[in-house]
């Protein structure tokens, strides 16, 4: 489990109008995830884009994916999302699955909010058991 992580936005790419965002538009993000002592433990590469707006109360809905590649081994995420949520500050839960290293075959979730947007969010990543126990 790593708690009181920071993620801090090294590279980002978008065709979104945050102010008018449309169905279709989409982003990529690099960031550095750091503990807490500020020592960088691993990098996130993510995808995520506008996909529908849900009928029951008109919110975008975004499909997110995330490489997440640790010092020790890899982990996938992907979720769907409010857009509103990636700028909101609430915190937002993903199913995350270990693909390689100590952490293959063991699932969780992924939690991220920002905390400045565009710069720093808080993380968590926490698993909870191996698929292949």
């Amino acid at each position: 489990m790593f708690e009181n992580l920071s993620e801090h936005l090294v590279k980002f790419g978008s065709d979104i109008d945050f102010e008018d965002p449309k169905i279709g538009q989409s982003g990529t993000y690099v960031s550095e995830l750091r503990d807490p002592s500020g020592t960088a433990i691993g990098m996130v590469e993510g995808f995520y884009k506008i996909v529908t707006r849900r009928d029951a109360d008109n919110e975008l809905m975004t499909c997110i994916s995330e490489k997440i590649a640790l010092t020790d081994g890899d982990v996938h995420v992907e979720a769907w999302a409010r857009f509103s949520n990636l700028v909101s500050g609430e915190w937002l839960y993903c199913p995350a699955v270990g693909v390689s290293g100590e952490y293959a075959g063991r699932t969780g979730f992924r939690q991220w909010r920002p905390v400045d947007p565009g710069k720093v969010a808080e993380a968590k990543i926490v698993f909870f058991s191996s698929l292949l126990s």
